[in-house]
This record gives structure tokens, C-alpha cells and sequence, in this order.
């Protein structure tokens, strides 16, 4: 069976998105982290598929978690730019990684029955949840909402005017 880490598309995640791979969560980078487990174990035509849309799903989940400072303005429309509100709001950074087939089967492991290929998010290296298989945009918009909700930032409001 070939290294799935030398397909195309995975080579692309590394090379052009500058994905890393890794074998521990703990080495997550900081923020949100959507790693991707590409069925190891066996090729899957959903593999590929995922490897597409992921720089796509790191973007929407960055959107989802930093909607509220976008531009230095609130959700609600208000100016944020330069104040405590925006300080205390900074963005959360979201990125992608790929796991090796170490990380891979822990996560499968763990999570008891978890449909491969998948995507497992990270928050600080710890697992937020999970999403398997390939979805339509909007189940996985939906996804996101639902499992990105605790850790987004309530929406800021306005200082009082001095």
C-alpha cells in the first residue's frame, strides 16, 4: 500500500497550505486545529475529496471563530477598533494538519467509532469533537456552528461613550 502521505493531495496540504503532520495532539499549534485523519489504514475515495475542501473548512472555521472582531467591528455593527472589547477579543488562530497513522488510530481509539476519513478539531491540542466522512457545505457549516459555539467569543459590545 502506498505512504498516503506521498499522494497528491496530501503533498499539497503540506507544500502549498503548509499543513504539518503530526503524531501527537499536543503538538497542535495554538488556537483551532482542524486535523484531518485520512483512513491510513485503507485508501478511501473520500480522502482526496476532504484534502480539496480543507483549506476551504480552515477558513469558514476562522471566519466562524473571529466573526466578531472582524475589522475592528462587533457582530451587532458596533466599532470595536482600538478598544478593550477588541484586546480582549483578539482572533483565535485556526489552522489544518494532517495526522500520521500512529495519531490516527489513537483518535479512532478514543473516540470508540469514528468513520474514517475524518475531521478532528483541536482546541489548545485537546479534542473539541469530531466530523467523519465527506459532508455538503452546509451540514459541515452547521457542524462547525455547533461544535465551535463554546469556544466562541460572546459578541462584544460597545464601550460607553466618555
Amino acid at each position: 500500500m502506498p505512504d498516503l502521505l506521498l499522494t497528491p493531495p496530501l503533498q499539497r496540504l503540506q507544500t502549498q497550505f503548509g499543513m504539518p503532520v503530526l503524531d501527537e495532539t499536543a503538538a497542535a499549534a495554538n488556537g483551532l486545529v482542524l486535523l484531518f485523519l485520512p483512513s491510513h489504514a485503507r485508501t478511501h475515495l473520500e480522502t482526496p475529496d476532504i484534502a480539496a475542501v480543507l483549506p476551504d473548512l480552515v477558513a469558514l472555521c476562522a471566519a466562524r471563530m473571529n466573526a466578531g472582531t472582524a475589522n475592528g467591528i462587533s457582530e451587532n455593527g458596533a466599532n470595536v477598533k482600538g478598544s478593550s472589547v477588541e484586546r480582549a477579543c483578539a482572533t483565535v488562530p485556526v489552522s489544518g494538519a494532517i495526522a500520521t497513522a500512529t495519531l490516527e488510530a489513537r483518535l479512532v481509539r478514543e473516540t470508540g467509532d469514528l468513520s474514517l476519513p475524518a475531521l478532528v478539531l483541536l482546541h489548545q491540542g485537546g479534542v473539541v469533537g469530531n466530523i467523519a466522512r465527506m459532508r455538503d457545505w452546509g451540514d459541515y457549516a452547521t457542524r462547525f456552528a455547533t461544535l465551535l459555539a463554546p469556544l466562541t467569543p460572546l459578541t462584544p459590545q460597545p464601550e460607553p461613550a466618555p
